[in-house]
């Protein structure tokens, strides 16, 4: 009796013919018939890349030499076939390959890597945005084996996994996970160790990079010390933060953190359905794709943990054009204040709130971004009407972080949050700040406080700008405009 195909993903049918285009594999089931005896003209033929993917992620172990020397046979010969191998991984199902699959993209990965190869980077920086995953391990040995020469080759790309181990361990996600019946015999898969066996050992990784090249590390932006932040506590970061964060904390802040930081949190998958709820979902047909993106990514276990970094990303990470903004779809300040109304964890929405605001505590008019501040004003703006309780909500917590975040830089800050509040007016997202201080439906206590940060310098100035009427009918015609009809 012939033995079975070779199992690529989990679940489903996996033995169509090599010619059914119905296959999710069928590009490589078609090209492996190449690999048993390539010729000279065989490594030029535009199906060996997907051919050699295939073979290196089914073939039982070990996996055979000839196919190592194959792929370096083929890549120097022809340069741009390193970077179709590469494509040809990227292009699989990550979240469906079974476990001993996955360990093999590794090991691919590692021999790209040790090339210093076309392609390496992207495929490598996208198993950290999958971070946990089984096995995981081996990509932290990988690129601490590695770091001195991602040094000069890549230096974002040491970066961005100091990032994202960062964010792993803020969100504390560290649990084991179950190992895969369908590969107990397997040797690859039984030695393989997740990262959270090897805690210790991804604590020493981040610190070490932090302290030897800390330049490198400062590509991230502001959003390394709101991850340090979250890690005070860890001995190893505690040390790190007195003898290295303290003193260039403020060069730090000023450093925009870039978008493409901003996506290393959260999972491509994550990316490709809050782009097409953000891009697509029009007002009124939200709920369903927002119960869709939540059951799927939010209720499972540190699902919700992921909620501050999907409200940066939703920040910092996506911003939409003028065709988008007018063509009616949902808004980004929807999406983050359902996210906000969606956490069940006290700390959670601590978390999500400063995410929100980080860009504010720092916002500088000659280098910042307004579209990053945008929606948060927009949040507590639109929801004044059938929603007071989150403006509410949103302004206490930005007088609290003016109070408490950096008490030593406290000026520095209440500067920034003001200017974010000028910008903002300047640009056209509000009309007027009296929207909010005038507004009668606002907490008294909020809203004088308000006046009083506003016009600080004059007070007679807040006095007045309190007492000064408006109409009220003009009024409830704009906030009714930006109110959610949901």
């Amino acid at each position: 009796m012939a033995p079975p195909p070779p199992r690529l993903l989990a679940g489903g049918d996996h033995s169509p013919p090599p010619t059914s285009t119905s296959s999710p594999e069928h590009p490589l089931l078609s090209a492996h018939l190449l690999l048993p005896d390539p010729s000279p003209s065989d490594l030029s033929s535009p199906h060996l890349p997907h051919a050699l993917a295939f073979s290196f992620l089914t073939h039982p172990s070990p996996l055979p030499r000839r196919l190592l020397l194959l792929l370096h046979a083929a890549g120097g010969r022809f340069p741009a076939f390193y970077h179709s191998f590469a494509s040809a991984l990227l292009s699989l199902p990550f979240p469906l390959l079974l476990p001993h699959p996955r360990a093999r993209l590794l090991l691919a990965a590692a021999e790209l890597t040790r090339a210093a190869a076309p392609g390496f980077a992207p495929l490598l920086l996208s198993l950290l945005r999958r971070v946990p995953f089984p096995g995981d391990a081996r990509l932290l040995d990988h690129i601490r084996e590695h770091s001195s020469f991602l040094v000069a080759e890549e230096p974002q790309l040491l970066a961005s996994a100091v990032f994202a181990f960062l964010r792993l361990l803020a969100r504390n996600r560290l649990a084991p996970f179950p190992r895969s019946a369908e590969c107990s015999n397997c040797e690859e898969c039984k030695s393989a160790k997740n990262l959270e066996e090897c805690g210790e050992k991804l604590v020493s990784f981040c610190v070490s990079v932090l302290r030897d090249h800390f330049q490198v590390c400062t590509l991230i932006g502001r959003d390394l010390v709101r991850s340090l932040h979250e890690l005070v506590l860890v001995p190893e970061f505690q040390g790190l933060w007195k003898d290295l964060i303290l003193a260039r904390n403020v060069d730090i802040c000023r450093v925009v953190t870039p978008g493409w930081c901003t996506a290393l949190s959260i999972s491509p998958e994550m990316e490709t359905q809050l782009l097409f709820l953000m891009n697509n979902v029009k007002w009124g047909s939200q709920k369903r794709y927002q119960l869709w993106f939540a059951r799927k990514h939010l209720m499972v276990p540190g699902g919700e943990e992921r909620i501050p970094d999907i409200v940066r990303f939703i920040c910092c990470g996506y911003l939409p054009t003028n065709e988008v903004i007018q063509s009616g779809v949902i808004a980004r300040w929807a999406v983050i204040g359902w996210l906000l109304t969606s956490c069940s964890k006290g700390y959670i929405v601590a978390n999500a709130k400063l995410a929100l605001f980080y860009d504010w505590l720092f916002f500088d008019e000659t280098k910042g971004n307004v579209m990053n501040i945008e929606p948060a004003m927009l949040l507590m703006l639109n929801s004044i009407s059938q929603y007071v309780d989150i403006t509410n909500m949103l302004l206490e917590f930005l007088f609290l972080l003016i109070e408490n975040y950096e008490v030593r830089r406290k000026e520095a800050i209440e500067q920034s949050v003001r200017c974010a509040f000028t910008v903002l007016v300047k640009k056209g997202v509000l009309p007027s700040l009296e929207l909010l201080t005038c507004c009668e439906k606002l907490s008294p206590l909020l809203r004088q406080k308000l006046v009083a940060f506003l016009s600080s310098t004059t007070p007679v100035a807040a006095v007045e700008a309190c007492l000064k009427p408006i109409n009220e009918v003009s009024k409830a015609a704009e906030l009714k405009k930006r109110v959610c009809s949901n």
